[in-house]
C-alpha cells in the first residue's frame, strides 16, 4: 500500500466531493451506484455488484460523521483496489450518515446514534441498509470507525463461536506500521488482549444493536470494526485505514 497518498485536508467532510469520487470510481469499476433513500434531506448512496456467481462483501464507513479517516480510506483503498473488484460482489455504503459527516458531528440532526439504531426501524437509512441486504449472505464485512479516546489501533471482531485465528491480530500489525496499537487492558469498558476487543452475543450496548453486531448476527460469516485514533494525524489515520481494510481483504479473501 502506498504510504505517499494525495488528500486534501479541506476536503476532510466535503460530502459532494467524496460523492463524485465514488460516482467516477463506481463507473470504472463497473458497480451500480445507488441512492439508496434521502436522509434527514441529504442523499444516501450505495455502490451494489450484482453478479449471483460471486461470493459477498460488505464494506461500510462514516455511520459516526466526526469519523472522516474511514471514509476517506474506504474510498482510496478501492481507487488503488479497483481490479478486485472484479472478483467479488461488493456492496459498499461509503457515508452512512451524511448529514453528521458534514457537520462533523457523531449523531445525526435528531441526535439519534445510527450505530445503536439497527434492532429499530425507525431510521430511514438503517432500515434501507437491512432491507437491501436481507438475501446476500457476506463471507465478510468490515466497518471503518475511530475513537477520539484511543491511544492507539484497534479493533472489535464480534464472536462466531468458532476456534480464533490470528486474522484480527494480522490486522492491527499491518495497521501498526503506521500508528501504534492500543495497549490498554480495557477499552470502552470491555476486555482487550493487544488491540482486539471479542464481544459476545450476551454483552452488547444497552442503548441499541450496533452495525456490527446486526451483521454478525445475521449477515456475515467474519465481521471486524477498525477504531483509529482521531487524535492522529488525518492523513496518517486514513493510511493506518488503508493497509488494516487491505490486510483483511487479503486474509479472509
Amino acid at each position: 500500500m502506498d504510504d505517499n497518498i494525495s488528500f486534501d485536508y479541506r476536503l476532510s467532510h466535503d460530502y459532494p466531493s467524496l460523492i463524485e469520487r465514488w460516482k467516477h470510481f463506481a463507473g470504472n469499476a463497473d458497480l451500480n451506484f445507488r441512492e439508496i433513500c434521502i436522509s434527514e434531506g441529504i442523499p444516501v448512496y450505495g455502490l451494489l455488484s450484482e453478479n449471483k456467481e460471486k461470493q459477498n462483501v460488505y464494506l461500510s464507513a462514516g455511520i459516526h460523521g466526526d469519523e472522516p479517516a474511514g471514509v476517506w480510506a474506504l474510498l482510496l483503498w478501492s481507487e488503488i483496489k479497483k481490479e478486485f473488484f472484479k472478483n467479488y460482489n461488493f456492496t459498499i455504503f461509503p457515508c452512512l450518515n451524511p448529514w453528521g459527516f458534514i457537520e462533523n458531528n457523531r449523531l445525526n440532526s435528531k441526535g439519534n446514534d445510527l450505530n445503536r439504531s439497527w434492532d429499530k426501524n425507525w431510521e430511514v437509512t438503517i432500515s434501507e441498509v437491512i432491507k437491501r441486504t436481507k438475501n446476500t449472505r457476506f463471507l465478510l464485512a468490515v466497518n471503518l470507525h475511530e475513537d477520539y479516546e484511543a491511544d492507539g489501533i484497534y479493533l472489535y471482531e464480534p464472536s462466531t463461536g468458532k476456534n480464533r485465528d490470528e486474522v484480527a491480530a494480522k490486522i492491527l500489525k499491518a495497521g501498526s506500521k503506521h500508528i501504534p496499537i492500543d495497549s490498554r487492558k480495557e477499552i470502552e469498558g470491555r476486555l482487550a488482549s493487544n488491540g482486539v476487543i471479542r464481544p459476545i452475543e450476551n454483552d452488547l450496548p444497552k442503548e441499541g444493536l450496533p452495525e456490527a453486531a446486526f451483521l454478525q448476527r445475521s449477515r456475515s460469516e467474519r465481521t471486524f470494526v477498525f477504531e483509529t485514533p482521531s487524535e492522529y494525524d488525518l492523513k496518517i489515520r486514513v493510511q493506518a485505514q488503508m493497509v488494516m481494510l487491505d490486510k483483511v481483504v487479503s486474509e479472509i479473501l
